[in-house]
């Protein structure tokens, strides 16, 4: 899950404002105390594990404690131009699904103690999509779930060509060069240090602020064998046996 930031909003087309949103969202809070699913705080946007990857490093701040980067988001919205004297006023457009609507009123107040004046819209998920596909909205709470095993399914979403699911409009040349010199390599080593360093100046750009990661929930019967865990969470009939008595 993530939210994204549109671009074309003032304010919001502002690297400094949206590095400061990004950092003084409390994910430990909403995925320990909200959540409390197995959900994992989210601090890059490519999930751990996938296949053909290198680990990206998170954001310096991932490492500080909340009260460091609240302070640190207050500083660049101060340096953006807003503070107590003119506040960042956004509308945070949200799908009425029992998550968002759980964990975004936390999101809502941590952006309220840097001087944030967040409103929430809640709206039907088909509508809100829509919304999002269109730019009809300043923030979105959106999510993406992988197609296949692969860290382009998710990197994709951020490259200037995608289209309508690039919901922020993001577009910076050198992340296009990246992704574009990743699908002509053909060494999987070489092509996963290019896919790296893309999402690494995807995050420094924070057009999306990545939340948490989400996990699969699966009642598994003892008796039953070839069952492995996996990210696409895609298991064969053919490979799995329920052992004998």
């Amino acid at each position: 899950a993530y939210a994204s930031f549109n671009s074309n909003v003032p304010g919001l087309n502002d690297p400094r404002v949206r590095r400061a949103l990004s950092m003084s969202i409390d994910r430990e809070f909403i995925t320990g105390k909200l959540l409390r699913g197995g959900q994992l705080p989210a601090y890059t946007f490519t999930p751990p594990g996938m296949a053909n990857y290198t680990t990206v490093a998170p954001p310096e701040w991932s490492s500080w404690s909340f009260e460091r980067r609240q302070a640190e988001a207050r500083r660049l919205l101060a340096e953006a131009g807003y503070g107590p004297g003119h506040p960042l006023k956004v509308e945070i457009k949200l799908r009425n699904s029992p998550d968002p609507t759980l964990f975004y009123p936390a999101i809502q107040a941590d952006w309220k103690s840097i001087g944030v004046d967040a409103r929430l819209a809640q709206v039907e998920t088909q509508v809100a999509y829509a919304d999002y596909r269109s730019r009809n909205y300043q923030v979105a709470d959106a999510a993406w779930i992988a197609d296949y095993n692969d860290p382009i399914t998710f990197l994709f979403l951020m490259r200037s060509d995608t289209g309508a699911q690039n919901y922020s409009d993001y577009r910076n040349p050198a992340y296009d060069g990246l992704l574009a010199k990743a699908d002509a390599e053909a060494d999987a080593k070489v092509r996963a240090t290019y896919l790296a360093q893309a999402e690494q100046l995807m995050l420094s750009d924070a057009p999306v602020a990545p939340i948490f990661f989400y996990v699969s929930k699966n009642l598994v019967s003892p008796s039953l064998s070839g069952w492995v865990d996996n990210l696409s969470d895609r298991h064969p009939s053919s490979q799995l046996c329920r052992k004998k008595d």
